[in-house]
């Protein structure tokens, strides 16, 4: 019962930091885009750049990458839940093809339809709302009820394997960072 606990602390976590990291960026739209008179490529291309990073977030998570793909086939319920989830995350993925598609335009044109690219940001950031409701009030429940103890167990093992290699990548980094700000200190001297 332990790896079910965990598992789903995993993804509550994650779920929750998805929640806040959407937040912060809806917060910065509303915010720029009330004081946005006109045509400003750098804050639509800044704006984009960070849906992008945060749509790789989102399906990086451990929910998205482990816990749906183990619940494919397990039932037709799962199946239809999975493939309205699915849905939502097209929808949203069109939203961001059409901000590329109106920057890359812009850039290469010189005309933008800055309302439309900002409604679709902003319509993006609700599919993916709408999504993060519909896997915490829908798709979680029901992973609870479907697997078994040795399913969670084979999920929390996938979990920890991913948490210990992330871990060890990031060790690695910070060595060579400190041995970089040490060169540049040692060459400033």
């Amino acid at each position: 019962m332990l790896t079910a606990t965990y598992s789903l602390v995993a993804i509550t976590a994650e779920q929750d930091k998805a929640r806040s990291m959407l937040g912060r960026l809806r917060q910065y739209f509303q915010a720029t885009w009330r004081g946005l008179q006109g045509f400003d490529f750098a804050f639509l291309e800044t704006a984009f750049n960070r849906l992008m990073q945060f749509d790789k977030f989102c399906s990086n998570r451990k929910l998205e990458v482990y816990l749906i793909p183990a619940m494919r086939g397990v039932s037709t319920e799962a199946e239809a839940l999975i493939e309205e989830l699915e849905a939502l995350s097209a929808k949203a993925a069109c939203l961001l093809r059409f901000v590329g598609d109106q920057l890359a335009g812009a850039f290469e044109l010189g005309s933008i339809k800055v309302n439309e690219v900002c409604h679709a940001m902003e319509s993006y950031c609700e599919r993916i709302v709408m999504r993060l409701d519909k896997e915490e009030r829908e798709l979680l429940p029901l992973a609870q009820c479907l697997f078994s103890i040795e399913d969670w167990f084979s999920i929390a093992a996938k979990f920890l394997s991913e948490d210990a290699a992330a871990y060890d990548r990031r060790r690695r980094v910070l060595p060579a960072r400190a041995s970089v700000s040490q060169r540049t200190i040692a060459n400033t001297r």
